[in-house]
């Protein structure tokens, strides 16, 4: 239990929780606004999200590469947060309006938005807080159980809510992204001054180039894998754009079936 008494361990398992928190108000809920609050046909629903994962395939590999080169310098995760504290003003005031005005300009707006917050976020988030675990000594599981636990708190909290009002549940995810600024603020990655005479020279880090990334591209195992998790997530994808509205439709009202399916959500 020696991980109790690691400062590190808690700033950043909450820093986890309330950035899942954040991004379980957006991701299961998603097609819900989409269709029930803005009005969105499933056809322009499919435009919406393959701008989001077309904006996620050029991010992803750009921060893998920031990741690496920023090694335990806060700077990315500073700028995804501040984009975090926007969540509520972009979903009320830019990203509602867009969509009714230009389905097109909306999508690419929302795609760019959505892409770097959280389907190209999260990874860099995570890559992150690994590294950080490594250097402050205390298992990355146990740090990340709290993200499925902010997750399924939220889904069940904004299932109620978005009955309610549901631009009071992009107004929690600006208030916990505050608090995620906080923690980052207060967390300390940096490294013992051995470690950083260390790095100085480069005795902790591998030559790194764009010629060593490019010869990635030889390996057949690079790219067995890459086809596994295109399938996967093609698949989950489909299921996450569909399944939200399918599921509410089997209730006499969309109210009862989006907290349900809010309950369900977080049993799941």
């Amino acid at each position: 239990m020696y991980y109790l008494k690691n400062t590190n361990f808690w700033m950043f398992g909450l820093f986890f929780f309330f950035y899942f928190f954040i991004m379980g108000a957006y991701f299961p809920f998603f097609p819900i606004w989409l269709h029930d609050i803005n009005h969105i046909s499933k056809s322009d629903t499919g435009i919406i999200f393959a701008a989001i994962s077309l904006f996620s395939l050029l991010f992803q590999p750009l921060f893998g590469l920031l990741s690496d080169k920023l090694g335990l310098r806060k700077y990315l995760l500073w700028i995804i947060t501040g984009m975090l504290v926007m969540f509520a003003p972009f979903f009320i005031f830019i990203f509602g309006p867009l969509l009714q005005y230009n389905i097109l300009v909306g999508s690419i707006v929302g795609g760019i938005y959505l892409g770097f917050c959280f389907n190209a976020g999260a990874p860099a988030v995570e890559a992150f807080i690994e590294k950080v675990s490594r250097r402050s000594h205390f298992e990355f599981g146990r740090a990340r159980m709290f993200g499925c636990v902010g997750w399924a708190l939220c889904a069940s909290i904004v299932g109620i809510m978005f009955t309610i009002n549901n631009q009071f549940v992009f107004w929690l995810g600006s208030g916990c992204a505050l608090i995620l600024a906080v923690l980052l603020f207060f967390a300390k990655t940096d490294a013992p001054s051995s470690a950083t005479v260390a790095n100085a020279v480069g005795a902790n880090h591998s030559a790194f180039s764009l010629k060593l990334a490019l010869e990635l591209f030889r390996q057949p195992k690079l790219w067995f894998l890459s086809l596994y998790v295109i399938g996967v997530s093609c698949t989950y994808d489909v299921f996450d754009q569909q399944f939200a509205n399918f599921f509410t439709s089997f209730f006499a009202t969309g109210e009862q079936g989006t907290r349900v399916f809010g309950y369900v959500t977080t049993m799941g």
